[in-house]
């Protein structure tokens, strides 16, 4: 046992020996671990593991980049999708032909990647590579800067001996200057040069950069395990360091080391082994994203390093680019669409076709009258009559009733639904959006059509020509993506941010067991029921609406996530394989498709759009056929009041088309 013991260390000391040390700027190690054992005591749970600390164990928490973390558990998670369905590809050969060598030197490739705790996302990799000016091959294996599941090359010693390294911290807050500016797609045109202005930018306020990073980066102490069950960081984090090597078994050769066995479990631990990071471990969160939207905001205001406020002025600006206090700028907050039958939360970006995506979801609920119905909800509780004591509930419809002045009215989200959707109801001297309901039409019928034909045998679709091919669908969708980006400039996303956050609130109130009850309700939709009866003049067909409202997410959020394969000259625009295989649809489905839709869900959106909209086969069929796309611009142009008059006075539109007639989208 003390042979072995002598071996693992003697490993470490290599491992160690082997990483980057950058001198810390401000501080010493020494101060360092004065500061985290400090830290350490003050939690009873910790003072109760660190009575049983083994000689050589952790003193120090560990800094965790929770930004960049997440964005390599997204990136692993693609990985495991494409990995599924390639892996059923290969199970069903029989029936789908099998893989291609290409895919089969692709399913390798990932498998070799997500047996590694070596980062695989793009993003990070093109930056770090862009920085350090050597190729990210030649990164990865010598180990500088390689950041492992949030966890750069110094944090991975054992014992930690101190924070962030100069690079690290330059490779770190470049990549949240990136972030802020939503650059992370390593392949966009002129991507180098960003990443060099990110760089004189941070090198400009590197001296905001590091009070910044010494203010925050001992603010923020949690658990692996609670970041793990956030969502926040790989699951395989725990013993990258140690015991590390490949996290997966390999099912032919159980002799070859490994963290998780075939089920994905850990295994158990030889004598005077520990893993390292632990579950239970401290570390220090920090996200590179919030540093350097706080520093460039400081930046902006003309604020320096010297300033003898700056602490308070550090705390105070992230609390407002984080949203933690009032004041907090609406493009800070991230979009997280509630999914209405599981709460389940969506995660959307700021791209013009995402906040449409959100915006159309708030429409049909709308149309349900949800807002109407908390409206009224809140007018009961004035008059007192509704028997709620204190709590949650009366809380938040105080709080409502106190705020009224501060949210968006009912006359203005009508007028972003006309815009964007050409919904009736807004200003008649705002421009709707014509076009919309025509070329919504059209795309879901033309999928669903294309889908249909597919049932047919395939010796009969090579035999009979199909009455919509791929296309057709690809006009039809890149017609649509065209209109609902031209639509989603200006207010759209920041209106769609408060509007994300009042529905998340609305399903909090109203599923909550004290308002039901007082309307002897058993769910929400029973309270909408209720109120729409007996205050509002009649009930809504809610199934229909709220059903409409996740298809419409997904068949926009699949457009958004697949612009390449309607762009594109050639190619499938929609996988025959994943709708009439079985087993691919299984593999390949989504388990949250409003925010990575398959080809399946897809289907499945329009076919459910267009029956509970009751639109019947021969529209669909009519619909399905192509048109000459309309004209219009890719942004909007502002026109005088007196050419719009003349336009429409000649009865055309604004779009240079003529003003569409006879043509509705059933429930809007």
């Amino acid at each position: 046992m003390a042979t072995t013991r002598n071996q693992k260390n003697a490993s470490t000391a290599r491992k160690a020996n082997g990483r980057s040390r950058a001198a810390r700027k401000t501080t010493t190690a020494a101060a360092d671990a004065d500061a985290d054992s400090t830290n350490f005591d003050d939690n009873p749970d910790a003072s109760a593991s660190k009575a049983t600390r083994r000689p050589g164990d952790r003193t120090m928490n560990r800094t965790l980049l929770i930004d960049l973390s997440q964005r390599e558990l997204q990136e692993r998670a693609r990985l495991k999708t494409r990995r599924d369905r390639l892996e059923a590809v290969k199970r069903t050969e029989d029936s789908s032909g099998g893989l291609s060598a290409e895919q089969e030197a692709e399913l390798e490739r990932i498998k070799a990647a997500l047996d590694s705790d070596l980062p695989v996302d793009p993003f990070y990799q093109a930056v770090a590579a862009a920085l350090r000016r050597r190729t990210w091959n030649q990164l990865a294996g010598s180990r500088d800067h390689v950041l492992e599941h949030g966890l750069f090359g110094s944090q991975q010693m054992d014992p930690v001996q101190g924070g962030l390294g100069n690079h690290e911290q330059e490779i770190a807050f470049v990549c949240g200057l990136l972030e802020v500016d939503n650059f992370t797609v390593p392949t966009a045109p002129g991507f180098i040069k960003k990443v060099s202005e990110a760089q004189g930018e941070f090198r400009q306020n590197e001296a905001l950069f590091d009070i910044a990073y010494e203010t925050f980066r001992r603010s923020f102490v949690v658990t692996v395990q609670s970041q793990i069950d956030s969502g926040m960081v790989d699951a395989d984090i725990i013993g990258c360091i140690s015991p590390g090597g490949p996290i997966n078994q390999d099912p032919d050769d159980d002799s070859k080391p490994y963290r998780r066995d075939t089920k994905g479990q850990l295994r158990d631990l030889d004598e005077g082994e520990a893993w390292i990071p632990a579950a239970t471990d401290k570390v220090n969160v920090l996200s590179a994203r919030n540093i350097a939207a706080v520093v460039r905001k400081l930046a902006g205001d003309g604020v320096t390093a010297d300033d003898a406020w700056i602490r308070s002025r550090l705390e105070s600006t992230y609390n407002q680019q984080t949203g933690v206090t009032s004041g907090g700028s609406p493009s800070a907050v991230e979009i997280m669409l509630p999914d209405l039958e599981e709460a389940v939360d969506i995660e959307i970006v700021t791209e013009n076709l995402h906040a449409v995506q959100a915006i159309y979801f708030t429409y049909q609920l709308e149309e349900m009258r949800l807002f109407q119905v908390v409206e009224r909800v809140v007018d009961l509780f004035r008059q007192g009559l509704l028997p709620l004591g204190k709590g949650f509930v009366g809380d938040y419809l105080f709080n409502y009733y106190k705020k009224a002045a501060e949210r968006i009215t009912e006359g203005e989200r009508r007028d972003l639904y006309m815009r964007a959707f050409g919904a009736p109801g807004g200003n008649p001297s705002s421009e709707p959006n014509r076009d919309f309901n025509e070329l919504w039409l059209r795309f879901v019928s033309a999928v669903s059509s294309f889908a249909r034909q597919l049932t047919v045998e395939r010796m009969l679709r090579n035999a009979v020509p199909m009455a919509v091919s791929q296309e057709q669908v690809r006009k039809a969708g890149r017609d649509l993506g065209a209109n609902l980006s031209r639509n989603g400039y200006g207010i759209a996303y920041f209106a769609a941010t408060e509007m994300q956050q009042t529905i998340l609130e609305f399903r909090d109130v109203l599923q909550n067991a004290e308002l039901r009850n007082a309307f002897g309700a058993r769910d929400m939709w029973q309270v909408i029921d209720q109120v729409n009866v007996n205050y509002l003049g009649g009930a809504r067909n809610t199934h229909r609406y709220r059903t409409q409202s996740r298809a419409g997410a997904v068949v926009i959020r699949w457009i958004a996530n697949n612009v390449q394969r309607l762009a594109n000259v050639g190619g499938p625009v929609i996988y025959v394989e994943q709708i009439i295989n079985p087993q691919l649809r299984a593999a390949g489905g989504s388990s949250n498709p409003t925010v990575d839709p398959t080809d399946w869900d897809l289907v499945n959106a329009c076919e459910q759009w267009l029956a509970v909209g009751g639109v019947q086969d021969q529209s669909i069929e009519q619909y399905s056929q192509p048109i000459e796309a309309p004209t219009m611009t890719s942004r909007p142009i502002e026109i005088p009041q007196v050419a719009r008059d003349m336009l429409s006075g000649l009865g055309v539109g604004l779009n240079g088309s003529g003003v569409a007639g006879g043509i509705s989208m059933p429930g809007l």
